[in-house]
């Protein structure tokens, strides 16, 4: 008897996206919290044990599936200005965010910090990085572009990439006003790194400057989790940063909108 695969891509579809979304929130946050009391109370093995695991999984879990579905390269890259001469000014977005992550960087308090602590917060931001962008710029991305426009692809990843962290602050006992506040947030970031994947054409920028972002918050508050650091800074520096960085995500938003626009109109000639 011959044993037949079916090694047929997976239908980019939204619902598989939003599969994918719920599937890391399951296990990111519900099982990262429910392995919370294994630590005994030692906030770094917290780290390790409710982000480090659960995430790796995940991040094991994204690949095989970007690889099975035939999304693997799509998942990974975007069109990028660089190859054309138009919308340079999304590299705007990525260096804006290196200068936010240099100030927060610069306002850590580095010698309160012990060497293996910062270790495991660095390998563990970046694992968080790594699963995010793969699972919401990545996969959730591609499938919802199998049948709409990047407007669509870009809100829609963006409003569940803050929403998918509302399950952190419930745990947590968030007052709802912060809770809406920080997701508000948490979606416009998600627009930037969308942004930061169009300008330079591979989701490894992303995946970088969001592991190195909540690396820095983190070790600017001390540790906590991962949903309550979004520290922005209170500086007029930091200030700055962060209104142009909010002007950036509405530009975006702008430019892919007036893109789909045209697309469209091109297509019903």
């Amino acid at each position: 008897m011959t044993i037949r695969t079916d090694n047929r891509p997976i239908p980019r579809s939204i619902w598989v996206g939003i599969a994918a979304a719920v599937l890391y929130v399951l296990i990111a946050a519900v099982v990262g919290n429910l392995l919370d009391p294994l630590a005994g109370g030692d906030e770094a093995l917290d780290f390790v044990i409710t982000t480090w695991v659960p995430v790796a999984v995940l991040i094991v879990i994204g690949v095989l599936f970007a690889r099975r579905a035939g999304w693997f390269r799509e998942a990974w890259t975007a069109p990028s200005p660089l190859s054309g001469r138009r919308r340079w000014w999304l590299l705007a977005i990525p260096a804006v965010l290196i200068i936010q992550i240099t100030l927060i960087l610069f306002d850590v308090p580095w010698s309160e910090r012990a060497v293996p602590v910062v270790l495991i917060y660095l390998i563990g931001s970046l694992l968080i990085g790594f699963g995010e962008e793969l699972y919401f710029r990545g996969i959730f991305r591609v499938a919802v572009r199998g049948h709409h426009g990047e407007l669509a692809a870009l809100l829609v990843t963006s409003i569940a990439f803050g929403l998918a962290h509302t399950v952190g602050y419930l745990f947590n006992g968030v007052p709802l006003g912060a809770t809406a506040l920080s997701v508000a947030f948490l979606a416009m970031n998600g627009a930037l790194f969308y942004g930061t994947l169009r300008a330079t054409g591979t989701l490894w920028i992303p995946i970088l400057l969001h592991g190195l972002g909540d690396f820095a918050r983190f070790m600017q508050q001390g540790g906590g989790a991962h949903e309550e650091a979004q520290s922005f800074g209170g500086d007029a520096a930091a200030a700055v940063v962060q209104f142009a960085l909010i002007g950036l995500s509405i530009a975006l938003v702008v430019s892919i909108a007036r893109s789909d626009r045209r697309d469209r109109k091109s297509l019903s000639r």
